[in-house]
């Protein structure tokens, strides 16, 4: 096994590690690769997914989304990196903004200005209608050292967002959640790098709308669930 794949399998147990302190949540998803579900009365689901085909196809794939409550304006955490047996490809986080002034956004930030990667990335219409200015976007890791400081930076800033989130304001922030469902629902890269390899389409298409990015179900008359409202 590569260091780069035993990194990567460390950070999947001290995530979950991280995780399993909350409710497990059977969503009744049965797919062919491992999917963990987690909410607590501070955060709405928090959903970690491992896509680990290292002896099949060189690739291992890593995917944290926490969701916080519906009256929550904190930021949604989010977290993907793909890998081969040498390097990241892609290694993408985010605390992105559902309040924009959120106190949150400030503290992450100050966490990660100043970090340089090996590879910055230029981010896609869709990204930026929904990530922060701070987001971190790699590529092209190589060095285990610079791998470690992603993961290290991670698990540090989940430690923090788990304290920090669950305090609700009794706004009802519905729309910003599912815009930024539908905007990472146009990511191209998820479904093309999962039929590489040899996921059945139809498995991953329902497994991106009722998964990995499910929407929220306006109530019948609550009006339009579309783009968040600028106020």
């Amino acid at each position: 096994m590569s260091t780069i794949f035993e990194q990567l399998e460390d950070a999947h147990r001290t995530i979950l590690d991280r995780l399993s302190a909350y409710e497990a949540h059977d969503e009744g998803h049965a797919f062919s690769w491992p999917n963990y579900v987690f909410r607590s009365n501070t955060f709405r689901r928090a959903h970690l997914d491992i896509v680990d085909a290292r002896e099949s196809k060189k690739l291992y794939m890593l995917h944290l989304t926490i969701m916080p409550n519906l009256d929550d304006p904190s930021p949604i955490f989010g977290f993907d990196i793909i890998a081969g047996p040498n390097k990241v490809t892609g290694a993408f986080h985010d605390f992105s903004p559902v309040d924009p002034a959120h106190p949150m956004l400030d503290w992450f930030h100050g966490r990660v200005s100043g970090l340089e990667w090996s590879k910055v990335r230029t981010l896609p219409e869709w990204a930026r209608n929904i990530f922060s200015g701070s987001m971190v976007a790699a590529g092209n890791i190589h060095d285990s050292q610079e791998l470690a400081t992603v993961i290290k930076l991670v698990t540090e800033n989940l430690d923090y967002y788990l304290k920090e989130v669950g305090h609700g304001d009794g706004k009802d922030y519905t729309v910003q959640q599912n815009w930024y469902c539908q905007n990472q629902k146009q990511n191209p890269h998820t479904p093309r790098v999962m039929a590489s390899l040899g996921l059945d389409p139809v498995e991953v298409d329902r497994f991106i709308q009722t998964c990995l990015f499910p929407e929220v179900q306006s109530a019948p008359g609550s009006g339009d669930a579309g783009q968040p409202r600028r106020e």
